[in-house]
């Protein structure tokens, strides 16, 4: 990674919680830990202050909003047009969240939804984009758990999944959009499982049974469905084909973040001190890197690939003496963006 300067960089933020790219690649969206804001980057536009040579203003960088609890995550709608940003609050006696959805262009809050009793850990658009899906209510007694499908447009529910499983670690949709996929926590006497529901009757498809994960994302042919193991350290990959687990990635213990490429040749994965990049196929780490190799990283704190697979988008804290500090925060986020081409095609002619 010390080989490679990043192409675009924007800062300073707090230490950054979840990022994701829109569909169309022109924005980067992501999540600040400390005052729960919503930054929007329009990395397309270039300006005399774009970049990490200059400061910031309102022609590339937006400010949202910002959620009334911690560690926003957000996921952009397959048009690009909507990001739907969420945020929890734990203790014991009390779980709540929240749900806002933002119109990407006019910068405007479109909903939001307040959710009680449940700490929601991710969400999903379906393909066409006319629905979002959260965990909406665990019942404690029961152990059942409620999936509320909004209509995007309406803010109606369209349809609720109620499951005799307990809570939702991760959801997504198959890029066909006939199931949504979600894995759940098992408790009072419900194993971990991942499962295939119907999106329109929400009748159960499959099961895969014993086995939870993190952060599920399918590759865009539908392919590979991959997620961070959650009963053992590491990343799992599936050949959707048949379902059985093709890769099992241990070399990172408990990661901040990871992200299937597009195209599902390549796996990504970040802890507070390493990013990852793996070839499915081979097994191979195409690029592995400490952040105290980097004289420019402190932290690692969140990545993903952009939506075409020729640039990986990296949310880190800057050391405060780098070339890339402005001085301004004492934990000094950035986003860089690195051309992913060209790191693979280093490392091929390499080796």
């Amino acid at each position: 990674m010390d080989d490679f300067t990043p192409e675009k960089a924007t800062y300073d933020y707090d230490m950054i919680s979840n990022i994701d790219c829109s569909p169309n690649n022109k924005y980067v969206a992501f999540g600040c830990v400390i005052d729960n804001s919503i930054v929007l980057w329009d990395k397309k536009k270039e300006t005399e202050s774009f970049g990490y040579n200059g400061v910031q203003n309102s022609e590339t960088i937006y400010i949202l909003g910002r959620e009334p609890y911690i560690y926003p995550g957000l996921k952009f709608s397959p048009d690009s047009k909507y990001l739907l940003v969420y945020s929890s609050y734990y203790i014991p006696e009390l779980i709540k969240s929240h749900l806002t959805l933002y119109d990407v262009e006019n910068k405007t809050i479109v909903r939001e939804h307040d959710v009680v009793n449940n700490d929601i850990e991710d969400v999903a658009f379906s393909p066409d984009g006319k629905y979002y899906a959260s965990s909406y209510k665990t019942e404690e007694d029961s152990g059942h758990c409620i999936v509320n499908l909004w209509d995007t447009r309406t803010g109606d529910i369209a349809n609720s999944i109620i499951s005799d499983n307990y809570g939702v670690k991760s959801l997504t949709y198959t890029p066909d959009g006939e199931f949504i996929v979600i894995s759940f926590e098992g408790n009072k006497g419900s194993a971990d499982s991942i499962v295939f529901f119907d999106a329109d009757t929400g009748a159960i498809h499959k099961t895969l049974d014993g086995i939870s994960a993190f952060d599920l994302q399918f590759s865009n042919d539908g392919s590979i469905l991959a997620g961070e193991n959650g009963n053992e350290k590491g990343l799992l990959v599936w050949d959707t084909s048949t379902y059985h687990v093709i890769g099992r990635f241990s070399d990172i213990g408990l990661p901040y973040d990871v992200s299937l490429s597009p195209d599902g040749k390549f796996l990504m994965a970040i802890d507070p001190s390493a990013l990852i990049v793996w070839d499915i196929s081979s097994k191979k780490q195409i690029l592995r890197t400490k952040s105290y190799k980097l004289d420019y990283v402190d932290e690692f704190y969140a990545a993903t690939f952009s939506a075409d697979g020729k640039q990986i988008i990296i949310g880190l804290e800057a050391t405060e003496d780098s070339m890339y500090s402005v001085g301004t925060k004492s934990d000094e986020s950035m986003v860089f963006v690195y051309n992913f081409t060209e790191i693979v095609e280093s490392y091929y002619l390499q080796n």
